[in-house]
């Protein structure tokens, strides 16, 4: 397929912000696309190159961006800096400055959708000595071949800067629609697979027999069960009779797969952190007594094997992020698991079965040791004896209890009402940081200044609500600036656009309406709760809850 065949489909997004339009004219792009190249384009129109849960990223700053432009354009760097200035956008910059290029290339042939997937591609395995160069080269040759338009749009996949507001919502009614498929069908096919990609080949070829036929693969992550969050431990007794309380613990979700001698580690974000944690990976291997079988738990770096009390969050931060230094990393940071439910045993999905039927066949699997437990429960419909749950719980360190019902099935990927969490604190919001401000003076080589954005989940787009600057320290924005600094997708003057990756827990004073965000809304003195390194730009809260927030 040409590329300008998906270039027009951009083009029409970008008129419209309805969702049922935007609906429609990919469902009506979708039943044209050959089934070699679903895949692709589902990841393109997210403006993707690679699924949610890959390593694979291309790995491109804006530095080698400019360079490319300006071997392509034959103008200077700085005037393509210029012109990105000029335009807020890289990809616009590039459209514009190419439409008077004045280098051209012997290929006379149209780009093609294969041709810009594979030296997409290619830019993820490239590394070591001369890698940005033969980077460059990729992006280079894209640009030579492409007509302006198309090498706007080029750099804005590149840069994860699509724009066109189109999240998994609409993508998976979209391939209802061109495929003429159940859409709860396709709901529970991609938290089964976190692969729209596959997920549309399926529907196109196989219909709803293929999409029923969807198990889930060792492997591969699977979207986790999420919690509600209720006031009190009285208001879950009285929704469930009997209740399972379990500690919340300080820490990060994980989900163990083991198969056979093949053990692979997934954050709730479907991060691959199996090379971060060795040692639970020996765990897995010697303690889960099944051949096969997906297990969740919650990761909580301690203090020492001998005191279990949790350390701060940002110190499990730093393991999960951490690629290289492992075995100083995991001498100084010891962590232990605390396994909580079992999804898949032995070839078989236990999502339908009951939480308590769960639980049971979790305990004959696992043999417990210090590092490698089960996570502390009690069943009770006794309020005193689950309050009681509840504060040793706090009195541990921990965050608090959840409570789950203990006849429930396990539903992937949704807040299904199955399971709520108790803390004793005031609601806090996960934020994504979406830009930021250079700091003045001893900060100067800093970032200090935060803007903050929630998610629309019917567009994917982020919307802002505030900045966060004071209350931070010199080591916060020391850490946040190495954070966010290979997230720089565009720099005007003191102020960068970050690529929306990063979510951090915000507090703050209350939530006014205001005219100066995107949302309609605006934090007072929002303030660093801690990093939430185990949850991705799809965790962050939405809209929605800040307005049902506002109305209590």
């Amino acid at each position: 397929m040409e590329y300008s065949k998906p270039v027009d489909v951009y083009r029409e997004l970008e008129k419209t912000r309805s969702r049922l339009e935007m609906t429609g004219i990919i469902s009506k792009f979708l039943v044209t696309v050959p089934e070699d190249e679903l895949s692709v384009i589902i990841l393109f129109l997210m403006g993707r190159v690679f699924p949610q849960w890959s390593e694979k990223e291309p790995g491109i700053g804006g530095k080698m961006i400019i360079k490319a432009i300006s071997s392509v354009s034959g103008v200077t760097e700085s005037r393509v800096e210029d012109k990105i200035r000029e335009t807020g956008d890289t990809g616009l910059a590039a459209e514009k400055l190419l439409k008077r290029k004045t280098q051209t290339t012997l290929w006379t042939e149209k780009l093609t959708v294969a041709k810009v997937y594979e030296n997409l591609e290619k830019l993820a395995g490239l590394t070591g000595k001369g890698s940005q160069d033969r980077k460059i080269g990729y992006i280079s040759e894209l640009l030579s071949f492409a007509d302006p338009e198309e090498a706007k749009y080029i750099i804005r996949i590149i840069l994860e800067e699509m724009r066109l507001g189109v999240g998994e919502g609409i993508l998976m009614d979209a391939i209802a629609q061109a495929f003429n498929v159940d859409p709860k069908l396709v709901e529970n096919a991609y938290y089964l697979t976190s692969d729209l990609g596959e997920i549309a080949r399926i529907a196109k070829l196989k219909g709803n027999k293929g999409l029923e036929g969807i198990e889930i693969i060792p492997g591969r992550p699977v979207e986790v069960m999420l919690a509600q969050k209720i006031d009190s431990i009285t208001e879950v007794l009285e929704k469930f009779g009997t209740v399972a309380f379990e500690i919340k613990y300080d820490g990060a979700r994980i989900q163990i797969h083991k198969n056979g001698e093949d053990v692979s580690l997934f954050t709730r974000r479907l991060e691959n952190v199996t090379v971060q944690f060795p040692e639970i990976v020996k765990y897995a291997k010697e303690n889960i007594k099944a051949d096969v079988a997906i297990v969740e738990g919650e990761l909580v770096a301690i203090k020492s094997l001998k005191d279990r009390h949790p350390r701060p969050f940002q110190d499990l931060s730093k393991r999960i992020k951490r690629k290289y230094e492992i075995p100083e990393m995991v001498k100084n940071i010891p962590v232990e698991i605390n396994l909580f439910d079992i999804i898949f045993h032995e070839g078989k999905s236990k999502t339908n079965e009951k939480f308590k039927e769960r639980r049971e066949l979790l305990k004959k699997i696992i043999e417990e040791t210090e590092e490698f437990r089960l996570a502390t429960q009690i069943i009770t419909g006794n309020p005193e004896e689950a309050d009681k749950f509840y504060r040793d719980a706090l009195a541990l360190g921990h965050e608090g209890v959840m409570a789950k019902n203990p006849d429930a099935p396990y539903q992937p990927g949704s807040r299904v009402g199955y399971m709520y969490k108790i803390k004793p604190v005031m609601e806090t919001l996960d934020l994504v940081i979406i830009g930021a401000t250079w700091g003045e003076g001893r900060r100067a080589h800093w970032l200090a200044s935060f803007l903050l954005a929630v998610r629309n989940p019917d567009t994917g787009e982020f919307l802002t609500i505030g900045r966060m600057g004071t209350g931070l320290t010199d080591e916060h924005f020391k850490e946040m600036t190495e954070l966010l600094k290979s997230e720089i997708s565009e720099e005007i003057g003191k102020d960068v656009k970050i690529k929306p990756r990063v979510v951090v827990e915000v507090a703050y004073e209350e939530i006014q309406k205001s005219p100066t965000y995107e949302s309609g809304y605006a934090l007072r003195f929002p303030r660093l709760v801690r990093i939430r390194t185990d949850k991705g730009p799809e965790d962050a809260d939405t809209i929605e809850r800040v307005e049902g927030m506002l109305r209590g």
